[in-house]
């Protein structure tokens, strides 16, 4: 991956921080050791849960899920056990109840080490995340088509997992556990050891329990299930064999992922409809890693580096260093104090004054450009010095300069006021751009703008070059170089910054003499707005909640004297999580400065400019899809139904121009079978016959957006494409393939 993917980002509305991306990485990793395994011996696997609902309808991750998730049939996982073993790279482990203690799940993990892990090999390949990470591997067992048999085999591995359990824990003992280990025994026609004993029972009744729910065989079963707990507990989610009869490529981040050829079918089996965002998630602890960090943190035997607030980092007086206006000051005073005892032959006290002028002048020029009437006069006061000391009686014609100077400084630098932005990339710049252009045509302001660097950083902290591109702003924004820009000079009287960071991000750093606890003594007034828009939300939203650590509570929103934000409910949760933060949730003192710091300002946010675009005349244009999953599950209803919408849109093509978009069909179409394939082609020319609008297949995430961007509506069947119309708020109908 690009050192780019690894930011912190707001996809979707949802923060992202780099710490989560780091995770993505490895677990992408991991899922290409695995797929290149299962492609060499032609292992069959798919995406599944959250995975497969990220592939149709985000494809990538789905940005407040943090797993990755594939599943395989019963004889694929023992297949492919085998073949790993071997040829997995050396950390590399597949992860079951067999092998790792304390793993009582009947699902497996393929990770990249399985343990938390800081040396130095597997942090540069492992992106710098030290954390166990892979990817959860389910496994799917025939259903008998006798559902009366299903379920007595359901309940006879309960019962010898529940017996497990007792035993292994200790719950169950003695007369009892004999009686329960005899009725196991019955159950499953196999002897049970009575020398095992805690985990090695466990295991071993386990795999008596996995015996009995793979012992059905393919001629006898309809449909696939996850044993637990999807196939017991009285839960029946069985899905049909026919849905995995294949498998499709669907694009996922920068590659593609393994899917069932009916993917739809199956995720409305499992989801319902799926297409709805919800981002509350469940089934484990959010980010997966937080509890793997907590139990780090209780073994080390020195304080893991982290940023810390307190108080009195919001309730003290901040130190302010003065700037070029009272170094004016303070040099007029200095040149009538010392002019005035200057006597010929005075080279020490000459000498001194004309530096003092120099120093003026080359301060005034690095806040306000060369050439500056102030200069020319410090430059002839540096003459009449050197005069004096030559033995020339000046004294009144000093005087008078020193007079011409400070009047000049007076109109020049006294009354104006400066306000400096320090955006750290282009694509960033957005998002000071409302604030820049209110302040741009105000008189009584002088606005600059001076870009920043900022550097990626190597698992060990170390810098890479620093990344800068100044000729991507706006050509309309005038820029000044950071190299040469005299901050501390200038103090200007607000300085915005949009890098909360400083150092303390996992991934990049701005320079270090730039850390917002350095440089807010450079100005009256720090202003930190934030370099992302993010959806609204509360306290209650438990994963964009958790996510603020990444962002909040960082040193570039506590030093800030105003925080600039899109909403009155961001407003709210920002000074929620910073209480907490700095643990004074209940004082009153610190929510009252915080509320006097933090404003919502909508109107400086930036706005969409994404327009519906009309297909000419009055003509709405609308992008029906087609895909290769409702060919296969539907056959020739799904072709009638692609028909009967063309029949809907011939009799309103006056006012309807269709973009007919399919995915998968031209890459799949061995896979749905010769009518299918052949409906779909006649389909194909009535469209053309029609002149309904224009056909397209399999468009990529840049046609996707360009579609979403100037088309009025979505009709047809689910897709990733659905969702980008939905973001921009156009109408989304999708197809019910129940009715077909």
């Amino acid at each position: 991956m690009n050192p780019e993917f690894y930011e912190d980002e707001v996809i979707e509305g949802f923060y992202v921080p780099s710490m989560l991306k780091k995770a993505w990485g490895v677990q992408l990793d991991v899922l290409n050791e695995t797929d290149a395994i299962c492609r060499r011996h032609n292992i069959p696997y798919f995406a599944d849960w959250g995975t497969l609902l990220a592939s149709i309808r985000h494809n990538g991750f789905i940005p407040w899920d943090d797993d990755l998730d594939i599943s395989m049939r019963r004889a694929d996982y023992e297949k492919f056990l085998k073949y790993a073993e071997e040829e997995l790279p050396e950390g590399f482990k597949v992860m079951n109840y067999k092998n790792h203690p304390g793993h009582h799940f009947f699902v497996a993990r393929i990770v990249g080490k399985p343990r938390i892990c800081f040396e130095k090999e597997h942090l540069e390949r492992f992106h710098g995340f030290p954390y166990i990470a892979g990817i959860d591997l389910f496994i799917l067992d025939n259903v008998c088509s006798d559902r009366k048999k299903e379920k007595l085999k359901a309940v006879k591995a309960e019962y010898v997992i529940t017996v497990a359990d007792n035993i292994a824990d200790g719950r169950t003992k003695g007369r009892e556990a004999e009686e329960q280990l005899r009725q196991c025994e019955a159950y499953t026609g196999a002897r049970i050891d009575r020398r095992l004993s805690g985990e090695s029972l466990r295991v071993r009744m386990y795999e008596l329990a996995e015996g009995i729910f793979a012992s059905v065989p393919d001629e006898e079963s309809d449909a696939l299930v996850q044993m637990m707990p999807f196939g017991m507990y009285g839960n029946d989610l069985y899905v049909p064999k026919e849905f995995y009869r294949n498998t499709v490529r669907l694009p996922y981040m920068d590659r593609t992922m393994q899917v069932p050829l009916c993917y739809d079918a199956v995720m409305r089996r499992k989801f319902g409809f799926y297409m709805r965002i919800v981002k509350k998630w469940s089934g484990h602890d959010y980010p997966f890693f937080y509890g793997q960090h907590k139990d780090l943190l209780k073994a080390l035997d020195f304080e893991y580096p982290a940023y810390k607030a307190r108080k009195e980092d919001i309730t003290e007086n901040r130190f302010r260093k003065s700037g070029i206006k009272q170094a004016v000051k303070d040099y007029v005073q200095k040149f009538r104090q010392h002019a005035a005892q200057m006597k010929s032959n005075d080279a020490g006290t000459a000498a001194n004054l004309q530096n003092d002028a120099v120093s003026l002048g080359t301060a005034i020029e690095s806040v306000y450009g060369e050439g500056h009437e102030c200069v020319l006069h410090l430059e002839k006061l540096c003459e009449l010095f050197y005069r004096a000391y030559e033995g020339e009686d000046n004294g009144q014609e000093i005087k008078e300069c020193i007079s011409d100077f400070e009047k000049s400084a007076e109109e020049r630098i006294m009354p104006g006021r400066n306000i400096v932005f320090m955006p750290f990339a282009p694509k960033h710049w957005k998002y000071m751009e409302g604030l820049y252009r209110q302040y741009a045509p105000d008189d009584e302001w002088s606005v600059h703008v001076v870009p920043i660097p900022y550097y990626y950083k190597a698992y060990d902290g170390s810098l890479s070059e620093e990344v800068f591109d100044p000729g991507a702003y706006p050509q309309d924004i005038p820029v000044r170089d950071y190299r040469t820009f005299d901050l501390e000079c200038m103090h200007p009287e607000k300085l915005v910054i949009q890098n909360p960071f400083d150092e303390w991000n996992t991934v990049m750093s701005v320079p270090s003499e730039l850390y917002s606890g350095k440089i807010r003594e450079h100005t009256d007034e720090l202003i930190y707005i934030p370099f992302f828009l993010t959806d609204d939300f509360t306290p209650a939203s438990e994963r964009e909640y958790t996510n603020m650590d990444s962002y909040v509570c960082m040193p570039g929103v506590l030093n800030a004297d105003r925080v600039i934000l899109p909403s009155e409910t961001l407003v709210q949760t920002y000074i929620a999580k910073i209480t907490e933060f700095t643990g004074t949730a209940e004082d009153e003192e610190v929510e009252r400065l915080l509320r006097s710091r933090i404003e919502a300002r909508p109107d400086l946010m930036p706005q969409s400019d994404e327009k519906e675009v009309s297909a000419g005349s009055d003509k709405k244009t609308v992008v029906f899809v087609s895909t290769i999953s409702s060919l296969a599950e539907n056959g020739p209803r799904a072709i009638k139904k692609i028909n009967d919408a063309f029949t809907v849109f011939e009799k309103n093509s006056e006012k309807v121009k269709v973009i007919w978009v399919s995915f998968g069909i031209k890459e799949y179409d061995e896979m749905i079978g010769k009518d299918t394939v052949d409906g779909f082609q006649k389909a194909r020319e009535r469209f053309e016959a029609l002149q309904l609008g224009e056909y397209i297949e399999d468009p990529g995430k840049a046609e996707q957006e360009e579609l979403a961007g100037k088309c009025s509506a979505y009709y047809g069947e689910p897709s990733a494409l659905a969702l980008r119309f939905s973001y921009r708020g156009r109408p989304v109908m999708i197809l019910n393939p129940e009715t077909c």
